[in-house]
């Protein structure tokens, strides 16, 4: 299995729309994949989405963001991952755990600066914050209101994130 991840520019919606999700979990990987890019492409700059790829399929997406674009819970200095689905056909087979491995390799590769990862959790997607939990990330003890309700804020240093995790499968860095 070959998985790695592929930078996309704002214009390329079309290479991840035919993700399959499931109507209910929608909402907390950020809605429609083409409000994620309306969304993207109306807020600030230093926003970097990605499309999971298992051989030539994509199989995901995730978002990067940074700076600007951070949202108001993020701490200086960090980088958030945001917007994580992974294909409902293809789910439970490690997919999430190395959408958030890879992003966190590109981000001590290519932003080095970056101590640390962020992410927010809805309160009610007990599977995402397991899955958040697997990967090396922990609660920070903050919650704040979100776009669809409470939010965990979950935080870890980039090295844990980018290293092997129990369970997880292998797979080739970027």
């Amino acid at each position: 299995m070959a998985v790695s991840l592929r930078e996309l520019g704002l214009d390329d919606e079309a290479a991840v729309a035919g993700i399959a999700i499931d109507p209910d979990k929608e909402p907390y990987s950020g809605g429609p994949i083409g409000d994620v890019f309306d969304q993207l492409r109306a807020s600030p700059p230093r926003q970097i989405p990605f499309a999971l790829c298992d051989g030539g399929r994509v199989v995901g997406f995730i978002v990067a963001r940074e700076e600007a674009a951070l949202p108001i819970w993020a701490e200086k200095g960090c980088m958030t991952l945001n917007n994580l689905r992974i294909d409902t056909r293809l789910q439970g087979r490690g997919y999430g755990k190395a959408a958030i491995r890879l992003a966190a390799q590109w981000i001590a590769r290519e932003r080095p600066a970056v101590t640390h990862v962020m992410s927010s959790v809805n309160v009610a997607n007990l599977a995402a914050f397991n899955l958040n939990l697997a990967c090396g990330l922990t609660p920070t003890g903050r919650v704040v209101e979100g776009r669809i309700g409470r939010q965990r804020i979950m935080m870890a240093p980039v090295e844990r994130l980018c290293g092997d995790q129990p369970g997880s499968m292998s797979m080739r860095s970027l």
